[in-house]
């Protein structure tokens, strides 16, 4: 893992031209180019807002807060593994003409997507002073909670793009898991307003954890509870050590499969 990680540093400049490169390719002739960054999830919000606040009527306080620091975890891992699965097999053709470290390119998209993400963030502090929440000191948890949640999709982003090397439904396999999970993790709604009996299940789900790193210093105005934090730690060192091993370990077998 050391001398692949010092490889990867070796070529930071290209690893740096191929985030810059999937940005600009991701808003490229596109009118709004990066606003589309902010208006997607603002419009996804304000429709799950409307609905589950003034329709189903959950009994949450402030609910848009409460839903968008939710939606911003969901987000950041769900459409970075969504997109970073086929890094390897889109960059098929610049493998075979010339060696590049191989996992440059998933670890560019996932950059690429955090981009997009600190600007998710950045909306969601913006909101917080719109819908008058309080601030507090532990907002600036933010940046290691952003951290986490990059290792752990960069971590399950490069066991999906071995996968889906050899099998090529892996992509729409993940997709569909992601939106099943999507209703099973306390995004929309709170574990609290669950019956006592089904909570345990739900402590099983790993995104319910993530979701936690930013709902707790976003509304709750206090650090996550220790052993949320603590098992999220342990999450994200488990899927990117195995992620990272299973990737250096099947990349020699790359040219081979992909065609």
């Amino acid at each position: 893992m050391k001398k692949k990680l010092r490889e990867l540093y070796d070529y930071r400049d290209l690893l740096l031209n191929l985030t810059l490169t999937e940005l600009k390719l991701r808003y490229r002739d596109s009118l709004l180019g990066f606003l589309w960054t902010v208006l997607n999830p603002l419009f996804y919000l304000l429709i799950l807002a409307f609905v589950f606040s003034k329709i189903t009527r959950f009994a949450v306080p402030n609910y848009p807060i409460f839903l968008f620091a939710g939606l911003a975890s969901w987000l950041m891992i769900q459409q970075t593994v969504t997109i970073a699965t086929a890094s390897i097999v889109n960059n098929q053709t610049l493998i075979h003409k010339v060696y590049v470290p191989k996992i440059a390119f998933p670890v560019s998209n996932v950059l690429a997507r955090y981009v997009d993400h600190a600007i998710l963030v950045a909306l969601l502090l913006v909101l917080m002073a719109v819908f008058r929440t309080t601030f507090t000191w532990s907002v600036l948890f933010l940046p290691v909670s952003i951290f986490l949640h990059l290792l752990f999709s960069l971590g399950l982003s490069l066991i999906f793009a071995v996968a889906y090397i050899k099998v090529r439904d892996v992509q729409h396999i993940v997709a569909i898991v992601f939106q099943a999970l999507f209703y099973v993790t306390p995004v929309l709604y709170s574990i609290e307003l669950l019956p006592a009996a089904y909570r345990p299940v739900f402590l099983w789900n790993p995104f319910y954890y993530f979701v936690q790193l930013v709902r707790f210093p976003v509304y709750h105005g206090t650090l996550p509870p220790w052993n949320d934090l603590l098992v999220a730690l342990l999450l994200t060192s488990a899927t990117f050590v195995v992620g990272f091993t299973v990737f250096v370990r099947k990349e020699a077998y790359f040219v081979f499969h992909l065609s």
